[in-house]
């Protein structure tokens, strides 16, 4: 009946996952969330759940803190049993306004994309919605108020379009999450990198999410989003982001004015070190071994007549 508890069930056979070696799995959710977290069986749980048995996990905290680890644990569980919490799960959808839960179903290439390489994808669009997201199976669990779970569902819809082509998004001029920046076409190839290096490198940096997207006239553009408007000195948000956006258009414009290779310093630097690299040096000029018997002959002959 306490508000501030909340209880999984997880299997004997995934007690030791959860756990970690020396409690430290539980200690790094316990960190994050800013919860409490430890078993508690009773013998009326004894002979539950796969394996042969069961304990219950009890996590102390606030609301959202508890909800994240919560989710946290059942993905864990989820990966070890497979359709231990998902089995039967539909997808979601509330109208709640305060804090609640909402559900999207997943195919097998959609989960991949969205997890992205050691779960930097997922990560990328939780921090820029501010909403709690958790894949459990094949199953996207939304956490937040409405306003960050709406967030978060659009970034992930739009995420899956981009496999498809470009993504058109007609106006961003009324949403308080977004920051718009129009990129010369000569620097839009500067600015993304290869293959988006550049603009994963400024979303990591900086907790945003952002991609070029075509406006209601076909325009392309880029746009920032995140729920961190960020300000002119931090190190996060939109306005960090859009600070990285601009410097690499600046840089892009000065070498082209310049008429110069357009590499920045280090990467041309780097180039030349490895030509320098290959570079042969100099080899001695070795005589063949007849060669150097020819002379040693001379030199004796020339002794021995000094001599006489």
């Amino acid at each position: 009946d306490r508000k501030d508890c909340t209880v999984v069930d997880v299997p004997s056979d995934c007690i030791g996952y959860i756990t970690g070696a020396r409690r430290a799995t539980l200690g790094a959710m316990e960190e994050e969330w800013g919860v409490l977290m430890f078993f508690m069986s009773k013998s009326a749980d004894k002979g539950r759940g796969r394996g042969g048995g069961s304990e219950k996990l009890i996590i102390f905290g606030p609301e959202r803190g508890r909800r994240g680890a919560e989710l946290k644990v059942m993905s864990g569980v989820e990966a070890k049993n497979p359709g231990y919490f998902t089995k039967g799960l539909r997808e979601k959808t509330t109208g709640t306004r305060g804090f609640d839960t909402d559900r999207l179903l997943f195919k097998d290439d959609e989960l991949s994309y969205s997890l992205g390489k050691q779960g930097s994808t997922r990560k990328k669009l939780e921090g820029a919605a501010g909403a709690i997201l958790e894949y459990v199976g094949h199953v996207a669990f939304i956490a937040g108020n409405l306003k960050e779970r709406t967030r978060c569902k659009e970034f992930l819809s739009w995420l899956l379009a981009q496999r498809r082509g470009s993504v058109t998004i007609p106006d961003v001029s009324s949403r308080d999450d977004a920051t718009e920046i129009h990129i010369p076409d000569n620097c839009k190839g500067w600015v993304t990198g290869n293959r988006g290096s550049e603009l994963r490198r400024m979303e990591a940096d900086t907790g945003t999410y952002m991609f070029m997207a075509l406006d209601d006239r076909g325009d392309e553009r880029l746009i920032i989003f995140s729920h961190h408007p960020g300000s002119k000195g931090s190190e996060k948000g939109r306005a960090a982001a859009e600070r990285l956006v601009n410097e690499l258009i600046q840089e892009k414009l000065r070498d082209d004015g310049r008429g110069r290779d357009s590499r920045s310093p280090s990467r041309r630097r780097d180039r030349s070190d490895s030509r320098r690299g290959r570079r042969r040096s100099p080899s001695r000029r070795r005589r063949s071994p007849s060669r150097r018997r020819g002379d040693s002959r001379r030199r004796r002959d020339s002794r021995s007549r000094s001599r006489r």
